[in-house]
């Protein structure tokens, strides 16, 4: 959670301050999520590649469909910021799914 709220706030914090030209909130909030999925591998959690992959894919699909149905009306830098906010919660939503999946052969031992 503490994640997902620190990205959200990196990403709106660079686009409300008009530094999203040189440093691209949206762009931010994404490599931000990677970069959790890549501590998430090292650390060795269980299910981490599924769970990595799922994060990049659904943030991508999220962010794009998001994009596509935001209105004209939003300025273009607030308009990637939230479609990527909407990825990233997404993003982090599937990967914390998949990481506790228990493993195949510890659930036939549990009965």
């Amino acid at each position: 959670m503490g994640i997902w709220l620190a990205v959200l706030a990196v990403g709106a914090v660079v686009t409300a301050t008009g530094w999203d030209e040189e440093f691209g909130g949206s762009y931010l909030m994404a490599v931000l999520l990677v970069l959790n999925a890549v501590d998430d591998i090292i650390g060795g959690v269980r299910h981490r590649w599924p769970a990595a992959l799922a994060a990049v894919v659904v943030l991508l699909a999220a962010s794009r469909l998001t994009g596509a149905v935001l209105p004209g009306s939003l300025d273009a830098a607030w308009e990637a910021t939230l479609a990527t906010a909407v990825g990233v919660t997404l993003g982090l939503a599937a990967a914390a799914a998949i990481t506790r999946l228990p493993f195949p052969g510890r659930l036939a031992e549990a009965r």
